[in-house]
């Protein structure tokens, strides 16, 4: 297996990429109570986890009281964006799956990741633009 990298234009912006595999994913609930869902993506010689952002908000009561936390649209949202990229139906079906990890700038070691591609379309998720663009609707 060879690496392979690649740049990606899209909405005005241009991605370096490199092509992994996707070898696991989490969702659900992480050590400090927040939901979250990551990919763990791998090629040779290297990889990277992408996603992490936190897919639910803290529920509190009358009083100002943490009462614990409730689902978003946004996570929704993200979840289904997630499978719409890698082209598949079910969570469960990613692992095994190609993509186009992203980066902003040249995506060398250090870099941190701001996305995926689709490999057999031509979608691509902006993970931090996707949220950002949740926010500035609740604002």
């Amino acid at each position: 297996m060879s690496i392979i990298k690649t740049t990606i234009e899209h909405d005005s912006k241009t991605y370096s990429g490199q092509i992994g595999t996707i070898k696991r994913t989490t969702l659900g609930t992480e050590s400090h109570g927040i939901v979250t869902a990551m990919l763990h993506i791998e090629w040779k010689g290297g990889g990277i986890g992408v996603g992490g952002y936190c897919l639910d908000e803290p529920k509190k009561d009358a009083a100002g009281k943490h009462v614990g936390r409730f689902g978003t649209a946004y996570g929704l949202d993200h979840i289904m964006r997630i499978l719409e990229t890698v082209g598949v139906d079910r969570w469960e079906d990613l692992p095994g799956k190609q993509v186009i990890v992203l980066f902003e700038g040249s995506g060398g070691w250090g870099s941190t990741s701001c996305g995926i591609a689709g490999i057999t379309n031509e979608k691509v998720l902006d993970i931090k633009a996707h949220a950002e663009s949740f926010r500035a609707e609740e604002s």
